[in-house]
């Protein structure tokens, strides 16, 4: 997967993924946002997965 997100820090991927988890709890989701963002956090995760593999944290 790599090279599809620009170079973010470590830092910057964790809070990318902690705003979007508190955002998918929104009461007014509709279900292809929700999708669409569920989707892009799971991206997220993967590029955070590959950072902690990559540098052994």
């Amino acid at each position: 997967m790599g090279g599809s997100f620009p170079k973010l820090s470590y830092k910057n991927l964790k809070t990318i993924e902690h705003a979007l988890q508190q955002y998918l709890k929104r009461d007014s989701i509709s279900e292809d946002d929700k999708k669409s963002e569920q989707a892009l956090l799971s991206k997220i995760n993967d590029e955070i997965k590959l950072i902690r593999e990559r540098y052994r944290f």
